[in-house]
């Protein structure tokens, strides 16, 4: 597969995902499998199936990981939303624990509240395979374009610091 210059349309976005080994390794460490897309809606829809070796002393998914799930998910709605071209790296995020996540299949849909020019409001849930969710989150990130992400590639191998606003 070629990749397609950004910035992306929805079919596009599925055909990428379509792909399994293209997927980040943490994406793979956490069990992630693409379900569905919605760019005009700014939604994105995804699985994950966490092993025990996730798991705190307790048994239940670490905290943490359930975060990076819910991070991840939100974060492929505000990409998705602009094409994939760049990155929206996360500003700050709020998790709300509900019940314990155990090991194997969860549902998790990220959605876009609301978008500025740079900035996203997003919100995820984890569904249980009961369909009761287990975790809530609200993030905000920024949106860096690819031209933008080169510049700071740049900048950082020339031992640069990277300037927030430009």
């Amino acid at each position: 597969m070629s990749f397609p210059v950004p910035p992306w349309d929805e079919t596009q976005i599925r055909a990428y995902f379509a792909r399994e080994d293209l997927a980040p390794r943490y994406s793979a460490l956490l069990g992630f499998a693409f379900t569905d897309v919605s760019v005009d809606e700014m939604w994105f829809e995804c699985t994950f199936n966490p092993g025990k070796e996730l798991c705190s002393p307790w048994g239940a998914i670490q905290g943490g990981f359930v975060t990076a799930m819910l991070d991840d998910t939100m974060s492929l709605a505000a990409i998705s939303t602009v094409g994939f071209d760049g990155v929206v790296p996360t500003l700050e995020m709020k998790t709300s624990f509900f019940a314990p996540v155990m090991p194997g299949p969860v549902r998790a849909r990220g959605q876009v509240l609301k978008r500025g020019k740079k900035s996203f409001f997003t919100e995820g849930r984890l569904y249980a395979p009961d369909g009761t969710v287990t975790t809530h989150a609200t993030a905000t990130c920024i949106h860096r374009p690819h031209e933008q992400v080169k510049r700071d590639r740049a900048r950082q191998a020339r031992g640069e610091a990277n300037l927030a606003g430009d």
